[in-house]
């Protein structure tokens, strides 16, 4: 146990004013040992400083008694109704105890306590830092009528209340970098041109722990311009390389950190880790140990340490925290822990299943991501790639990309070939496998899938569906891909004059952009190729459909399903989403209103899934398929292939909405149906298939059955 000075205690407390300071560290470390002893030294503490009236240094000592009850919720209670005594012979405190926020559970106890420091501590010429204003001096306190004059850059003699003041504003001193600048910006802009570590330094101390994009934000444009930045940090940070006190991490968003003394991992700071509770916080802090510490594996009691605080997020993440109990793995990898000391067990059994794995993967960063499957691999290489192969169709575009990488690298791309063939096949490919596609078009070819004019086709499909979260953001990654000049130029390189025609009236048919947008692709496309601007500007409407190289038809079944679809958008979904705006709308400031955003958002979708669903209908003709000829493959007709191990196969062919890859019932648009279409009995035809193209020998060409066909118009088969 930590041996506390009380003597030291008492000799801090007798002097005038009395100094708190050197009891802060050692107190709180007694906290976590011992606390009854702690609080009984904190509880003198308090009374010595309210009896003599050192309320500045009262509130800062219960600041520091937040972090101790921080996980206390009636602490608060205690802390309001002890400072309510304290304060009631004084009313000015008594109102600053009010405007801080103490009593409400939605201000954070030291938050709230700062306020009050704050209060008490604004006075004319004081130095101020708000973070919707900058730098700042008070040029008046107000106090019979709780206001606050501050002069800022360019709004001299602002006026706000004290108490909304005290939210933004942090008190800061002279050696402040912001104040430094105001009271000898000369020597400032020296630093920036000799020195820009200093200054990096100066921003650390004044702000604290800041990310680099943060930091670039409050230098500019207050210390320098930001055309000078790029220079400014590549000097900065490379002298900074070698500071042992200045923390830079690798991720950008992480925060650099100026260290009073150099960081020591030794047993004091295993034994600070044992008390951390919080998860995120726990795993951030022995990573950065690990950086710090390449390859050094702890022994003895700081082993002990580091497989409990692992085994405590273990299990704590079971369910919820995917990536924190990647994160353990993989630590755990390091040090030579096994998974059974820190409870991963079940949890590495379960991404051995394709919908474990997909659990995981989707809480997953990309770079935690590669990690995963680097660490899965390394353990069970075989196990790995065959639960890859069976997710591969359905993971987000960034676990997808390092999966493939993976396979590719196992020499698996035929395997990966013939995992996303089904989704190619039957027009049913995620977003983000089309994405990749489009970024990798040269394997449109190189796996036997078709052609760039194919792949477009989907891409389009693909475009006009509605998605949300990750997916979204693939799917606008896309709509930039149809923007870009090369990429465009490529693909109308790669068509003929019947297939750009049906490219570009695809293009102005999507729901995908917004008019403006649909406007600069169509630009584009007309810029490139200007035989194109009639269909643009819309004198080939008639022209344009008579070139689609399809007859667009579905049965009435799949017709009357889209019909009902539209109807409940327009007569239920729609409706009861105006509602939802209107409603969301009365809630009031629509900038802050996640409800009216998440109204509006739903509301462009729907609207977006209306004018779909139209096109579809007025592009796609119900029919009964008795018009339809079965002398040759093609629609209306099934098509009894045999392959070449003799074995036989049945397809048929039905309308755009009628395929079931169950049944062996195929769109006329899928490749299959494409590569089948006019050939006779006793033909012989290459056809996609799972390991690429096969050639197989038509048998026979029939009509469609009675029961298929009465099915296909609203019968039962």
């Amino acid at each position: 146990m930590t041996e506390f000075d009380e003597v030291l205690m008492l000799q801090c407390l007798e002097k005038d004013p009395p100094e708190i300071t050197p009891l802060l560290a050692p107190l709180t470390v007694l906290f976590h040992e011992d606390p009854e002893t702690a609080e009984a030294h904190a509880k003198l503490i308090r009374i010595t400083l309210a009896e003599k009236n050192q309320i500045t240094s009262l509130i800062r000592f219960y600041r520091v008694m937040a972090d101790w009850y921080s996980s206390n919720r009636e602490w608060r209670k205690r802390a309001h109704k002890e400072l309510t005594k304290i304060f009631e012979e004084d009313p000015l405190y008594t109102v600053y105890l009010t405007m801080s926020g103490l009593e409400s559970p939605r201000v954070r106890v030291k938050e709230a306590l700062r306020r009050i420091d704050v209060l008490a501590s604004m006075s004319s010429g004081s130095f101020v830092y708000m973070k919707n204003f900058g730098f700042g001096i008070i040029k008046e306190v107000r106090h019979d009528e709780m206001k606050v004059v501050v002069d800022f850059p360019g709004k001299p003699g602002h006026e706000m209340n004290m108490g909304f003041a005290a939210e933004l504003a942090e008190l800061i001193d002279e050696h402040h970098l912001y104040a430094r600048n105001h009271l000898d910006p000369e020597g400032v802009q020296a630093l920036v041109s000799d020195s820009p570590a200093d200054v990096v330094r100066m921003a650390l101390k004044s702000f604290g722990p800041t990310p680099v994009g943060q930091l670039q934000g409050l230098l500019i444009p207050a210390i320098l311009p930001e055309e000078k930045w790029k220079s400014f940090w590549a000097k900065a940070r490379k002298e900074l390389k070698d500071d042992s006190l200045v923390v830079i991490p690798s991720k950008r968003s992480e925060p650099m950190e100026l260290l009073s003394n150099e960081k020591s991992y030794d047993d004091d700071w295993f034994r600070d880790l044992s008390q951390i509770r919080n998860m995120e916080v726990l795993l951030d802090q022995i990573e950065e140990y690990l950086d710090a510490n390449p390859g050094e594996i702890p022994e003895g009691g700081n082993r002990e340490v580091l497989v409990d605080r692992l085994r405590f997020v273990a299990i704590g993440g079971q369910g919820k925290h995917h990536d924190f109990l990647v994160r353990v793995w993989l630590i755990a990898r390091k040090v030579n822990i096994t998974p059974g000391e820190v409870e991963l067990n079940t949890f590495l059994a379960q991404i051995k299943t394709p919908d474990g794995l997909l659990a995981v993967v989707q809480a997953l960063s990309a770079a935690l991501t590669k990690a995963f499957f680097a660490a899965m691999a390394d353990t069970d290489q075989a196990a790995t790639d065959e639960v890859l192969l069976r997710v591969l169709p359905d993971l987000e575009y960034s676990a997808l990309n390092e999966a493939i990488q993976l396979l590719f690298d196992h020499g698996l791309e035929d395997k990966v070939s013939s995992s996303l063939r089904q989704g190619w096949n039957n027009w049913s490919s995620e977003v983000d496998v089309m994405y990749w596609l489009s970024q990798h078009r040269e394997k449109i070819t190189a796996w036997n899938y078709g052609n760039i004019p194919e792949l477009v086709a989907r891409l389009l499909k693909v475009l006009n569906r509605d998605y949300a979260g990750a997916r979204l953001r693939v799917q606008n990654q896309l709509k930039e891909v149809f923007r870009q000049p090369s990429w465009l130029k490529d693909v109308l390189g790669s068509m003929d004059e019947r297939q750009r025609r049906a490219f570009t009236q695809g293009v102005k048919d999507s729901t995908a952009w917004d008019q403006l947008d649909k406007a600069s692709v169509l630009g584009q496309i007309v810029k490139i190729d200007g035989s194109l601007q009639d269909i643009v500007s819309g004198r080939a409407e008639e022209e344009a459909a008579a070139l689609r190289p399809n007859v667009r038809v579905t049965s009435f079944r799949s017709y009357r399903e889209k019909q009902k679809q539209l109807d409940r958008l327009i007569n239920k979904e729609i409706p009861e989403n105006r509602n939802e705006v209107s409603v969301a709308r009365a809630h009031g400031d629509l900038r802050e209103n996640f409800e009216y955003k998440a109204a509006k958002d739903m509301q462009r979708m729907l609207n977006s899934r209306k004018a779909e669903i139209e096109a579809q209908l007025r592009d796609v003709k119900p029919t009964d398929f008795s018009e339809f000829s079965s002398e040759f493959a093609g629609i209306a007709t099934s098509i009894l292939l045999e392959k070449a191990d003799g074995s036989e196969v049945e397809f048929s062919i039905l309308g755009e909405w009628d395929g079931d890859a169950d049944q062996n019932r195929i769109s006329p648009a899928s490749a299959l149906a494409k590569a089948l279409q006019g050939h006779e009995p006793g033909e012989t035809v290459d056809i996609p298939g799972e390991h690429g193209s096969e050639t197989v020998t038509v048998k026979q060409v029939s009509p469609l059955s009675e029961a298929l066909l009465a099915w296909l118009n609203d019968g039962n088969a």
